[in-house]
């Protein structure tokens, strides 16, 4: 099964301000929709109260460590391992081979060992914010796919979707 890192950030690394995205890139966004329906998908509490509701489609798999939080339709675990696990299961119920971890920062870098592929969307643009990517061994990846999306009228800045796979 590959576990997947989706995420987009500015040159900076910026990925949040104020619990919530610093710009809107709607390709992105369709992106991100379209990568992910279907299949488990592992966040942080904080990532999740940044939505309105559990992302549709998918199996909504959010860590925290209060033990007394819960939401209607929303699977809670207290590790990586627990929440890895549990995607793996439902992923395999659903006929799936993949799990997305969809953030925040903290959870990110937990993930990243156990990651097998990154899907990054980098914007072309320092970005302020409040919360970034972690720092980590872009050797260790080689890209896969790239492509590039030019500023217009609905998106502000110009940016690149690229897939990348573990280096063996």
């Amino acid at each position: 099964m590959e576990v997947s890192l989706i995420w987009a950030m500015s040159r900076n690394r910026v990925i949040g301000k104020d619990n919530g995205l610093p710009w809107r890139l709607p390709k992105d966004m369709k992106h991100f929709m379209a990568s992910t329906m279907g299949k488990p998908v592992i966040m942080g509490r904080k990532t999740f109260e940044s939505m309105k509701s559990p992302l549709p489609g998918r199996a909504n798999i959010v860590l925290t460590r209060d033990k007394n939080w819960s939401r209607e339709n929303v699977n809670v675990v207290s590790t990586l391992g627990e929440a890895v696990e549990l995607a793996d299961k439902i992923a395999h119920e659903d006929g799936q081979d993949e799990v997305f971890v969809i953030g925040g920062s903290s959870i990110y870098a937990e993930a990243m060992p156990v990651a097998t592929r990154l899907y990054v969307t980098l914007i072309e643009g320092d970005i302020e914010g409040d919360v970034y990517f972690p720092e980590f061994d872009w050797g260790d990846w080689l890209e896969s796919q790239k492509t590039v999306h030019v500023q217009d009228e609905s998106h502000a800045y110009e940016f690149s979707i690229s897939e990348f796979i573990r280096k063996s």
